[in-house]
């Protein structure tokens, strides 16, 4: 027996709950978790498990269980009554105690007075059909309101919720946890529990810390409760963090479920769990949901002495490592473990999930209720349990040492059993290949050879090394890791090695690009067997499937030939180097050069070729290496010459190669111009070249500067005099290799600018005007016209046209230059006003004056009456007769006057017409006719039968042809006037006057 000393891998307890609509009135909420357990095609059984605290109100008659999926957002609620069945593992009624005190203490659920916390399990259930398939499934439950508690603020919503996605499979059941939740742990000692995470379908699991939740619908994305400000700060990091106070010392093993932790305050702390399920479906890993525990824990103050696992010691059936028990299967594996208290009274408890966990195994356990348990565990694998498990070992302390609980302590056990060693199936190679070995089972490989050779095993000791035997082998694989297996740690292989047909081999080619060769492999041909052959590429060849083809290339190819037969399925391979001599080229394109220039001939060809050059139109040209591609050429007249490059290789008679190019020799030309010479600006001459030899006709010819030039590009061009001074020009002829000679001549430009006149000018109608011309001395001049002028001779003649005129002077000066002037006189539009030579105004009025004409600036004189007197319509009101004179002015400046008479009469004027026809026109009331002022005492209107019919005192109020309201008839109605014109004197008038309708 090997024993060995270790301690289980501790973790700390997480449990995560969550629940939905429930209303209560007091808080009683400590914990719960919601499973479910597939029944048929889309029907599930859901519990659900509920932890009360003992002090607060009753549990709950039902629940309502949310259902919600975000496919469609289709959500339902299914009640959840009490479970009418016993609670399993030991069948005790529904709500039992969990983790109940002992018998000399009591809880609150016990007695009321107790300082200890006491709470109850209660389970619930319903029967739910799911009436789609989608990726996910959301159920919860929620109740109000949450306990106090040491981590969390406020009493929000108690809310458990389970997830599914039930778009790979109906046939799934949710993770349940095989743990009771345990309430108690003791203040400053290190803690471990496990809450025991199993799947039935062998689901893969991952467990991780999950903040408390709060939502009292499934419909909405709960939100994190929120937590209290402590340090360090609580934190629900998924595996490594401080769900209450515990001074990060908390740690979960994701993979197992294993929690360990100290907690560092007294009082009740909320942690929760989500554990997700995960499973393989066609080779895609697919998460198919999560269930989660939420759970109160209480921190007390204790006394009792948590217990060791001391001792673990195995057969010779398996070993222990790293805390991890390994066993083979068809072995009986056992192993014992001593668990023991340093507390002489201590009086310890031990029990299992292995029921659930790993069926079929068992542990024995002796002294129970004492200081020091034992427990042996057995266990015989099968072939189905290859692979790793572990189950949770639940030690309770029942000491009851104050405050009297029950503390409890989980430990996870894990296992691993070795399956057999299975090395990979025989295998027939064809030589040359791989052989790709394998093996299944066991760990730490070594591969050794039985029979035969491969001394290039790519990896001995890798699960899939690449053997490359030349000869039929046998390989030998054994499992390192696990020795105490020895009937299951070994396994052989055998990999039988063929050949393809024997052939002798075609021997490298060198040949001539389009030259055809005959190949042949050489097969060595046994009767009866069906040979096949394949060439690659198949470039140039006239068959890529016989042993025999022949090749035709342009440049070198390397052949890959495989030759298999009908004896298997090997082939023989070989290469062919079909070597085409690269040939060769020249890089000079045709070109032109002058006479007594070289060309240096550039390029590249095979060195086993013999080159040499021919000429056929240039008698005695000279080569610097008439041997080589690589020479220089310099032809011996000019005209258009070819050059030819033949190559010769004795593989490839009559099969020479040839190049050629062209190299034009072109002249070196001579050219002469004209003598230097004089002109007047503006005159034009024309420019001639001589160039020599004359035969040749591809010379470009050019004139610089060009400006002035009609054709630069000629031989013969004009030149325009457009530019005073001298002039140089250069002409150039050239070839098209830039073959050139040039000539210059120079033309001086005399100025034609002599003579500088002012600019247009303009003058009013019968005005005159002197033109200011200057000349230079010696200039002869003269004008025209010659009318309306002083003198046609004179520098600066005065002028008087009477309409618009242009004066143009023509002058030549002491180099025989033409140059001309003008200057247009442009004579303005006479002014006009036209006045009305008298006007009569009565008493009181005013005339205002609107003068016809051109004019837009006016001046009136006297000012005495008028409203404005630099306006063209001032208003007038003189007191005495008057004469206005007013000047006017252009906008072109010429000016003129004109007067108007204003006579005054002495006095008013007042009148009435003779008939008027009343309406709304505008004329339509009978008013008094009046020019002048006048004060109106009385004016009246009466009928014919004498009655008065109008009457007024207004002088500008008007009879409309109305009494009382009423339209008058038509008929003759006599009128009296009463008035005081402005001279004093009385004015009174009567008479008829007809109304007419």
């Amino acid at each position: 027996m090997r024993k060995l000393v270790s301690l289980f891998s501790f973790v700390a307890f997480v449990s995560i709950m969550a629940f939905m609509p429930n209303k209560a009135s007091a808080t009683h909420a400590s914990g719960g978790e919601l499973i479910y357990v597939h029944i048929s095609d889309s029907t599930y059984q859901f519990f659900l498990k509920f932890y009360r605290d003992c002090t607060g109100a009753g549990e709950p008659t039902s629940w309502q269980l949310c259902c919600f999926n975000t496919c469609t957002n289709q959500s339902f609620n299914v009640t959840m009554p009490k479970w009418q069945g016993t609670l399993p593992p030991d069948n005790r009624p529904n709500g039992s105690p969990v983790s109940a005190g002992c018998s000399q203490y009591s809880n609150k659920c016990d007695n009321a007075s107790s300082s200890v916390p006491g709470y109850r399990e209660w389970w619930y259930m319903c029967i739910v059909t799911l009436p789609l398939k989608c990726n996910y499934w959301r159920f919860g439950v929620s109740l109000c309101c949450r306990n106090s508690s040491t981590n969390l603020v406020g009493q929000d919503n108690f809310y458990i919720e389970t997830t599914f996605n039930s778009s790979q499979t109906w046939e799934n059941s949710s993770p349940f946890y095989s743990v009771k939740p345990i309430p108690y742990v003791c203040l400053n000692q290190p803690y471990s529990y496990n809450n025991g995470a199993l799947d039935s379908d062998g689901d893969s699991l991952w467990s991780q810390l999950l903040n408390p939740l709060n939502t009292n619908s499934c419909t909405s994305t709960p939100s994190n409760v929120p937590l209290q400000t402590l340090t360090p700060p609580i934190n629900f990091n998924s595996n490594f963090g401080n769900p209450f106070q515990t001074n990060n010392s908390f740690n979960l093993n994701g993979a197992n479920g294993q929690m360990q932790f100290t907690a560092s305050q007294q009082g009740s702390g909320v942690v929760a769990m989500r554990t997700r399920e995960f499973r393989k479906i066609n080779n895609v890993v697919h998460e198919l949901g999560s269930i989660m525990r939420d759970i109160q824990v209480q921190v007390l103050p204790c006394s009792t002495i948590p217990p060791t696992v001391d001792t673990v010691s195995i057969n010779d059936s398996g070993a222990f490592s790293n805390g991890r028990v390994y066993g083979c299967i068809g072995q009986t594996l056992e192993f014992c473990f001593t668990v023991s208290t340093t507390d002489t009274a201590g009086i310890l408890l031990a029990e299992d999930n292995l029921a659930t966990a790993i069926p079929g195994a068992v542990i024995t356990y002796t002294n129970l209720k004492t200081d020091t348990i034992t427990g042996c565990f057995k266990w015989t694998p099968t072939a189905n349990d290859a692979g790793n498990h572990s189950f949770i070992l639940l030690i309770k302390d029942s000491t009851c040492k104050p405050p009297g609980i029950m503390l409890q302590y989980a430990r996870t056990i894990d296992l691993t059993i070795w399956g057999p060693v299975k090395a990979g199936d025989d295998d027939t190679i064809c030589i040359g290949e791989p052989a790709f070995l394998g093996v299944t089972g066991g760990g730490v490989y070594q591969w050794t050879v039985l029979q035969g050779t491969d001394p290039s095993l790519s990896n001995p000791n890798s699960a899939n090394p690449i053997a490359t035997p030349s000869v039929t082998t046998t390989y030998l694989v054994t499992s390192t890791i696990n020795p105490y297996c020895p009937a299951f740690n070994k396994d052989t292989v055998v990999v039988e090695v063929l050949k393809g047909p024997d052939m002798a081999g075609q021997p490298d080619v060198l040949t001539c690009p389009n030259f055809e060769v005959q190949l042949d492999l050489g097969i060595v041909k046994k009767p009866g067997v069906t040979y096949t052959t394949t060439w690659t590429p198949g470039t140039g060849l006239n068959s890529s499937t016989i042993d025999n083809p022949k090749v035709k290339l342009k440049s070198t190819q390397t052949y890959t030939v495989s030759v298999g037969s009908s004896d298997n399925r090997c082939q023989s391979l070989d290469t062919v180097l079909v070597d085409v001599l690269t040939g060769m080229s020249i890089e000079n394109p045709d070109t032109a050069i002058c006479l007594g220039q070289s060309v240096d001939v550039r390029g590249t060809g095979d060195s086993r070729y013999d080159y040499s050059w021919e000429h056929p139109t240039d008698q005695s040209p000279t080569f610097s290496n008439p041997g080589g591609i690589q020479t220089s050429i310099t032809p011996s007249d000019t005209g258009m010459h070819k050059y030819i490059l033949r190559a010769k290789h004795i593989n490839c008679p009559n099969a020479d190669s040839t190049l050629n190019f062209d190299i034009d020799v072109q002249p070196n030309p001579t050219v002469q111009v004209d003598d230097d010479a004089q002109m007047c600006y503006g005159d034009t001459m024309q420019l001639t070249g001589i160039v020599t030899p004359n035969t040749f006709n591809r010379y470009s010819y050019s004139w610089t500067p060009g400006a002035a030039l009609d054709f630069p590009d000629r031989k013969n061009p004009i030149f325009s005099a457009v530019q005073e001074g001298e002039t140089t020009l250069t002409f150039v002829a050239s070839t098209p290799a830039g073959c050139a000679d040039s000539d210059q001549v120079k033309l001086t430009v005399y100025a034609a600018d002599f003579i500088t006149l002012p600019g247009d000018t303009a003058i009013c109608p019968g005005d005159s005007i002197s033109l200011g011309m200057t000349i230079e001395p010696g200039v002869k001049f003269y004008w025209l016209p010659d009318y309306n002028i002083s003198s046609v001779s004179a520098v600066q003649p005065r002028v008087w046209p009477v309409t618009d005129q242009v004066f143009n002077v023509y002058a030549t000066d002491t180099f025989g230059c033409l140059d001309t002037g003008s200057i247009k006189i442009t004579v303005r539009p006479r002014a006009v006003i036209e006045l009305a030579d008298t006007m009569t105004i009565y008493p009181g009025e005013s005339y205002q004056m609107d003068p016809a004409g051109n004019c837009l600036y006016y001046t009136w004189f006297p000012p005495l009456g008028l409203s404005n007197a630099d306006v063209s319509n001032p208003k007038v009101s003189p007191a005495v007769n008057t004469r206005y004179i007013v000047h006017g002015r252009t906008e072109a400046g010429c000016s003129t006057t004109d007067s108007i008479d204003i006579l005054v009469k002495n006095d008013s004027y007042l009148n009435l017409p003779n008939a008027f026809t009343p309406g709304n026109r505008a004329n339509g009331r009978l008013h008094i006719v009046r020019r002048g002022t006048a004060d109106l005492k009385r004016f009246a209107v009466y009928n014919r039968w004498g009655t008065k019919v109008f009457e007024t005192s207004d002088i500008n109020e008007g009879w409309d042809g109305t009494f009382n309201g009423e339209m008058q008839p038509m008929g003759v109605y006599i009128y009296t006037i009463e008035a005081i014109t402005p001279s004093g004197q009385t004015f009174t008038k009567q008479g008829n006057v007809t109304l007419i309708r």
